[in-house]
């Protein structure tokens, strides 16, 4: 199937990238100029998560229906990181106000696009929209493509709200979890859809041991599929004080006139919420596909190591050639330099970090705690 291409004749597929994170716990190299999304993993391209979602989202809609969502400070750099992508795709947001008005902002500016280009209200509210963190690092893209195109379908054919979490390969305290039925509702293909019951914060050890023993939790991937107009309704019903807030953002859209003002006065009344509190726990009929593929949202130096390319001796290098790094003696270690040489003796399982004129260097088991640091200093 070609990209963009829809099983259900009609209905228009749109991708949004949540692209306005901050990534603390990547410090020091990921700061508020220059979250996770834009560091730059790799001298070849995709060289950056943000690129790399990008191309993922091209799998499954072309490029001119790809959105992303950042802070206004972000724009230009996100604009030099995936440079083919229309700038007008770029939806820029005042402040950051986590991923419920990040999703309705988008929502809005997606919905008037749609319209200008000629689709009818009925085709825009069977829009089939996606939402997409930017910062996640996936290994099978072929199974990842062919899971969200069932997301879609099963979107398209039941009009609700599709979720992927990710199976968990151990009782991990970094994410969130979903937890689903213990019978599916339905089979597509090698792929089953089940309720989803429940979202869970991030839980403590024990508790997550006894959710990956059950077998029926999921890692929250942060991944939704939704008819827009559905996504619409539930925004109104569950989020009503922040989508009225936007109204005035919808006005301007309709009318041809700038919505960034009315962007930054909405922005200035409505509080953070994340989009799994405000809409997607409130939802009776919420759906979940798992996912068995390599996922990691790269979150800490410790995921950073586990997910990127290793030597012989277990040990990651992100760094120019020019840097000259040296690893003696060493096991296990991660080494990130943006061009200042570094050389490690003798060490095991730590992170040696050399950005911005700032160093860090801890055990890789602490890599959560450097959040603290980031909070701190950046």
């Amino acid at each position: 199937m070609a990209p963009g291409a829809a099983r259900s004749v009609g209905v228009v597929r749109v991708v949004v990238i949540m692209a306005g994170g901050g990534g603390t716990r990547l410090w020091p190299a990921s700061t508020p100029t220059r979250p996770k999304q834009l560091l730059q993993l790799s001298e070849r391209p995709p060289s950056t998560l943000l690129a790399a979602a990008v191309e993922r989202a091209r799998r499954l809609v072309p490029l001119e229906r790809i959105f992303v969502v950042t802070n206004i400070a972000l724009v230009p750099a996100v604009e030099a990181a995936v440079p083919d992508l229309p700038p007008a795709n770029v939806i820029p947001e005042p402040r950051p106000r986590s991923t419920a008005p990040c999703v309705a902002l988008a929502l809005l500016h997606v919905r008037q696009r749609l319209r200008d280009r000629g689709c009818t209200e009925e085709q825009v509210a069977k829009a089939t929209l996606t939402v997409l963190p930017a910062d996640h690092h996936i290994g099978d893209l072929d199974r990842f493509t062919a899971l969200l195109e069932l997301a879609c379908e099963q979107a398209e054919e039941m009009g609700g709200i599709v979720t992927l979490g990710v199976e968990p390969r151990e009782a991990s305290t970094a994410y969130g979890y979903i937890e689903r039925g213990p019978e599916p509702l339905a089979r597509r293909g090698a792929a089953f859809v089940y309720p989803a019951l429940r979202f869970v914060e991030k839980p403590d050890a024990v508790r997550a041991q006894i959710f990956v023993e059950t077998g029926h939790f999921l890692w929250n991937a942060g991944i939704f599929v939704m008819p827009l107009g559905r996504a619409a309704e539930e925004l109104e019903r569950h989020a009503r004080p922040m989508w009225r807030a936007l109204a005035p953002v919808a006005a301007a859209l309709l009318a041809h006139r700038d919505p960034w003002p009315a962007a930054v006065t909405a922005y200035d009344a409505i509080t953070a919420e994340a989009i799994d509190i405000a809409v997607m726990e409130k939802q009776r009929d919420l759906c979940v596909i798992p996912m068995r593929l390599p996922w990691t949202d790269l979150g800490s130096w410790s995921a950073m190591h586990d997910a990127l390319p290793k030597d012989s001796r277990d040990n990651v290098v992100v760094a120019p050639a020019t840097a000259g790094v040296q690893l003696i003696d060493s096991q296990g270690v991660l080494v990130w330099s943006e061009g200042l040489e570094v050389a490690v003796l003798g060490m095991r399982d730590v992170a040696v970090v050399v950005s911005g004129g700032r160093v860090l260097v801890c055990p890789l088991d602490r890599a959560e705690e450097v959040r603290r640091l980031g909070e701190r200093r950046s």
